[in-house]
């Protein structure tokens, strides 16, 4: 098949996508597709070459403009509006805002164009944090307490900042983004106000949520047809121990700071309880073929922190170690990926032939 992997993106998690994308080719051309890599810059541009083939960058991308120029450079062309698409199928390896949010699987349901992981509204709602916690809890899953607080409201001095409900310690998180970009721990009241007017340099919308001591798991969802019926099938969850005070950018990302430990040290109960709400944040947002959920666990009992909807899937990702420990290879999440973005879009899927 003719695959483009859309990668890079505007939002704060551009160097982590670049990183996706790069495992994404690899891993498509491995199993004998056709796969042109697309760059979407930090400025919304695209970087789309005329052929087939896969001529990406060497080395672990830091640099996103060094990185833009090498990709335009091995690949002979430039940076420019949004020109239209040629392929089968779209694997989308973007994160965060436009990636993520729902706004490029408009784009190209609109265009026509089959794309693969969940649609819009699901991809919408996961990515706002009040939304889906609203969601959330609606459907009896446990929530920390959260608060919301935007730019506008934060200028005008909001009651809230304080107001008793509050509890400490808690985070300060953006509404919308992933990978801990702009995620703080404040400890005190007094913290609070000069944290937010730094935040807000950055961000128009944020989320207070109270601090829960806990264990952090995370748990991917595999959704795939078998004997033409959609079957949801959790991983096995990942446990998490972070090198700061709790599982921030630095930790995440940096080699050695934090331990992921895959499949999590749990009793099988709380185990069981993990892979069911992980499956049950998957079906209240209405996520298609892949999510994973963060956890804290309390006292055995699992609180959602917050779903991806498109998850990474570098090397060293949860979701691929995830899958490596259930025994299945990651080729097979990714052709069943394609096969339901394909019949989703009215288009025979590759398993059907």
């Amino acid at each position: 098949m003719k695959i483009a992997v859309l990668f890079g993106g505007t939002s704060t998690e551009h160097v982590i996508s670049l990183r996706t994308g790069a495992f994404i080719c690899r891993t498509l051309v491995s199993m004998g597709h056709q796969v042109k890599p697309i760059l979407i810059t930090r400025d919304a541009k695209w970087v789309i070459p005329n052929e087939y083939r896969l001529f990406l960058p060497e080395g672990v991308p830091t640099d996103p403009d060094s990185y833009q120029k090498e990709f335009e450079k091995k690949n002979g062309v430039q940076a420019e509006a949004f020109s239209g698409l040629d392929c089968d199928i779209v694997f989308l390896g973007l994160h965060g805002a436009l990636g993520e949010d729902g706004r490029m699987q408009g784009f190209l349901s609109v265009l026509g164009i089959p794309y693969t992981g969940s649609a819009v509204e699901a991809s919408a709602i996961a990515m706002d944090k009040i939304r889906a916690n609203r969601l959330f809890r609606s459907v009896g899953m446990n929530v920390a307490p959260f608060w919301e607080i935007g730019k506008n409201d934060f200028q005008s001095g909001p009651k809230l900042l304080d107001s008793s409900e509050l509890e400490f310690p808690l985070f300060l998180k953006p509404v919308e983004g992933g990978s801990s970009y702009h995620t703080f721990r404040i400890d005190r009241r007094e913290d609070l106000k000069p944290k937010l007017e730094e935040f807000f340099k950055h961000q128009d919308r944020a989320i207070l949520q109270k601090f829960l001591s806990g264990t952090e798991v995370s748990c991917g969802v595999w959704e795939r047809k078998v004997s033409g019926k959609l079957v949801r099938m959790a991983l096995p969850p990942t446990e998490i121990i972070p090198g700061g005070e709790f599982f921030d950018l630095e930790s995440k990302y940096k080699p050695g700071l934090s331990q992921e430990i895959t499949p999590a040290r749990l009793p099988e109960s709380v185990f069981s309880k993990v892979q069911n709400q992980a499956i049950a944040a998957h079906q209240a947002l209405g996520c298609e073929g892949y999510s994973r959920t963060d956890f804290i666990l309390v006292d055995g009992e699992p609180f959602v922190l917050e779903t991806n909807t498109l998850p990474g899937m570098t090397e060293t990702s949860l979701v691929p170690q995830q899958a490596k420990a259930a025994g299945i290879p990651i080729e097979e999440i990714y052709r069943s990926l394609i096969d339901l973005g394909l019949e989703r879009a009215g288009k025979i899927p590759v398993g059907s032939n």
